[in-house]
């Protein structure tokens, strides 16, 4: 109100000089806070749209920049699309502005009906919003500084600016001073009585309005909407008006004026049908788009309206069903009332807003009685002035086909998985084909099942195992030639339905016909492979029943466990046959070579007897000592195969046991006058293949044999120790270590050429590895290293 008293001070003049528009502006520019006013004067040009604009006075927040008649001329050139339109039809525009960085506002102004100027707002804002009071406020100064420009009276700037103050051009609206005559008229409220200017300018308001309105003008500041009331039309009749008052007080708070808004509420009426009209036809065209039925229910679940997805639905049209109730709908074993009665509860307890009801499983019926499930979900929802529901109703007849496809699959797998289960275990082959027969009759819920296997001899498939099923029933059941049976699976598949060709019962009399009581129903093969090794024949004392083909699958699963039990079983008892057969040969094989080695150490030792009786007949010292060591030699290898023969393993010996028998029986062959003791050390488990054991023996044979003739000469006892390791690299070292007289040194570089030495190197060799000789602290050391591959290949570690 601030500014429309100041553009009305432009008119009466009370703000004087030339300043009046520049402080005017000033105002305008701090009230709806922006950085810049101008007011510019208009041009036409004639391209279409193209406007030029003369500043005739601008204010910017950083000091006057007022320009008077004559001013800069500024081409606002080009304006954005469609500005130039709107502003010569009288609209505000807003927006960037493209030589401007911020948010530019564009008010026209108008003397009469041309167009003869602009106020341009700018704010250093980019996106600055512009509020309708704002923009209303704006098009009244822009009112009042038209009719300046025009050279018109204040009285009439005044009305202009009151009547653009309503944000909408057309609500009839007047002015009454404080004893209730009209001071003011806009055409839309002359309009709106049937009355010219001048007839209303002037009379009381009590001749507009009804006597009980004019008593209630309040004598406060503040509005007040009043009732609606009856005013005269130009045909004599009365029409609905309904109106707003507002009261302003002076500074003495004493009551200056009124200002009221009329209008028509039978418009209202009229508009707001339209409006629902249109809701309506939204709404229709929404729920037609809609895959799942939609149907609107009243208060009293009665149906209002129907799409077409209901009709495909339901079978019914939208005439069959709206008014009548929707508990037709239901199934008629399917309590529906709970359903309809929760809706009519859930209403009545809502004061207001939206009640929501699901329901995810019901039973519905389609027209003809056909049962379906659905799920249900119902809205309700307070709209003019009454409750509606709104039901959406979805067909869940495949959602339900494969939750069920997915449990029966389910209890397929397991039934199987618990056969599978009881089957693992070692079950006899009786024993597994009994369970079998077992499980698959309760599985399928039959009367019994048998098992056939296939009979070579007879190129038959006999009847092995049953369940549920006497024996002697199933003894006097018919084998089936393997012929007919695989033509019969290769015409329907490897699970097949049985038909039962045979009357149930006697036609005349309808009594149940005797002779066999069972009667078959499906049958499966059981295949290793593609090798026909049986079948499974389930059967019924009952009424006979067709098998699904979930039930088919399940026998068909039970028919391939029992081809893997079957093929396992006799897997087991054929390689358990094999085993036995291998461990047989095995056995006489580790007695022949027993025995080779037992006869080898018999005639090594019929050669050391010969050797002995030749020694005793030689009277030659040196033959003689000869002689006795190539007994030593021969009793050696005789001690190797003896040790062989006597071992668990015939392949290897243990390398302690070995080594100590192997130096105790030199010590008794030579019997030395003094007093040796023999320790042997070795790993735990290092056992010695032949090929390595023999040479071995051979080598340890020479250096014992050396040390008792010539290491303990002239003493009363002596040490002889071996020590064999395994080391790191898988090299295996034998130290051979005594304690008697020891060996020169240069007997360590270079050693004789005996031939017992010679013995030494050679078989050291023989076993990949080298011997080095040195002294002792006393005594002698000998250590010998067998290289990788006698360590690898011919040795082993237990």
């Amino acid at each position: 109100m601030e500014l429309l008293d100041s553009a009305a001070a432009i008119v009466s003049g009370t703000v004087a000089g030339g300043a009046r528009v520049y402080v005017f502006l000033q105002r305008l520019g701090k009230a709806v806070g922006v950085g810049r006013v101008c007011l510019a004067g208009v041009e036409y040009r004639p391209k279409a749209g193209e406007v030029r604009l003369r500043i005739l006075c601008e204010w910017t927040a950083g000091g006057i920049a007022g320009k008077e008649e004559g001013g800069q001329s500024v081409a606002y050139q080009p304006l954005p699309p469609g500005w130039a339109k709107r502003l010569m039809a009288g609209f505000p525009v807003h927006g960037r502005f493209p030589a401007s960085p911020g948010s530019v506002l564009m008010v026209p102004v108008f003397c009469g009906s041309e167009l003869r100027g602009i106020l341009e707002f700018r704010s250093r804002v980019a996106r600055r919003g512009w509020r309708r009071s704002d923009v209303g406020t704006l098009k009244a100064v822009a009112g009042i500084l038209g009719s300046v420009m025009a050279g018109s009276g204040a009285p009439h700037a005044v009305g202009a600016c009151s009547c653009a103050v309503v944000d909408d051009p057309t609500v009839p609206f007047c002015r009454l001073s404080p004893d209730g005559a009209i001071a003011y008229a806009s055409d839309s409220f002359c309009a709106l009585f049937y009355r010219a200017r001048d007839d209303v300018i002037g009379i009381s308001v009590s001749a507009l309005f009804s006597p009980e309105i004019v008593k209630k003008l309040p004598n406060v500041a503040g509005f007040m909407v009043t009732p609606e009331f009856r005013a005269p039309g130009a045909d004599g009749g009365k029409h609905c008006c309904r109106s707003v008052c507002r009261t302003f007080l002076d500074d003495r708070g004493a009551v200056c004026g009124y200002r009221v808004i009329g209008c028509k509420s039978t418009e209202f009426k009229q508009q707001e049908a339209r409006s629902i009209g249109t809701d309506d036809r939204m709404f229709t065209l929404l729920a037609e788009a809609v895959y799942d039925a939609v149907v609107v229910l009243d208060r009293s679940a009665r149906i209002t309206y129907w799409n077409r997805a209901a009709e495909d639905l339901f079978g019914y049209t939208a005439d069959e069903v709206v008014g009548h109730d929707a508990g037709q709908l239901f199934s008629p074993e399917h309590v529906h009332l709970l359903y309809l009665e929760s809706f009519k509860h859930a209403v009545a307890a809502a004061a207001e807003g939206v009640v929501r009801l699901r329901f995810p499983d019901v039973s519905l019926v389609r027209k003809g009685g056909a049962v379906f499930p659905a799920a249900l979900s119902i809205a309700a929802v307070l709209t003019r002035g009454a409750w509606f529901g709104i039901g959406v109703v979805r067909d869940t007849t495949a959602e339900k086909i494969r939750e069920q496809a997915i449990l029966t699959e389910a209890e397929r797998i397991g039934t199987l998985l618990r056969i599978a289960a009881r089957l693992n275990g070692g079950v006899p082959f009786d024993a597994a084909l009994d369970l079998l027969c077992e499980e698959t009759a309760r599985a399928l819920r039959v009367s019994g099942a048998v098992i056939y296997l296939y009979d070579l001899p007879g190129d038959l498939l006999a009847p092995a195992r049953s369940f549920g099923v006497p024996e002697e029933v199933r003894k006097s059941l018919p084998p089936i030639p393997q012929a007919l049976y695989e033509r019969e699976v290769e015409r329907q598949g490897s699970a097949f339905v049985i038909p039962d060709k045979r009357p149930w019962t006697d036609v005349a009399s309808g009594k149940k016909m005797p002779g066999n009581p069972l009667r078959p129903l499906a049958s499966a093969a059981i295949l290793h492979g593609r090798t026909l090794i049986g079948a499974l024949n389930v059967m019924t004392l009952d009424t006979p029943r067709s098998l699904s083909p979930e039930e088919l699958t399940l026998l068909k699963g039970i028919a391939d466990l029992a081809a893997l039990a079957i093929a396992d079983i006799r897997f087991s008892a054929e390689r358990a046959g094999h085993e036995h057969q291998l461990q047989a040969l095995l056995d006489e094989k580790t007695a022949l070579l027993k025995e080779v080695h037992h006869r080898v150490k018999n005639n090594m030792q019929v050669i050391a007897s010969l050797l002995s009786l030749q020694g005793r007949l030689t009277e030659n010292a040196v033959a003689r000592a000869c002689i006795r060591e190539s007994e030593n030699r021969v009793k050696s290898l005789a001690l190797a195969h003896e040790n062989f023969y006597r071992s668990e393993s015939i392949a290897a010996v243990d390398a302690g046991d070995y080594l100590l028998r192997l130096v105790n029986d030199l010590l008794r062959l030579y019997a030395p006058p003094v007093h040796v003791s023999v320790d042997v050390e070795t790993e735990k488990g290092l056992v010695l293949p032949g090929d390595v054991a023999i040479p071995l023996g051979l080598l340890l044979n020479e250096l014992v044999s050396n040390s008792l003739r010539h290491g303990f000469a002239g003493r009363s006892e002596g040490v002889i120790a071996i020590r064999i390791v395994r080391a790191t690299n898988r090299r295996l070292t034998i130290e051979y270590r005594d304690d008697g007289a020891g060996i020169p040194g240069e007997f360590a570089a270079r050693p004789p050429a005996t031939l017992g030495l010679q013995l030494v190197r050679i078989l050291a060799a023989q076993l990949e590895g080298t011997v080095t000789f040195r002294r002792g602290e006393p005594g002698t050391i000998v250590e010998i290293t067998i290289g990788d591959g006698a360590g690898e290949g011919r040795m082993n570690h237990g």
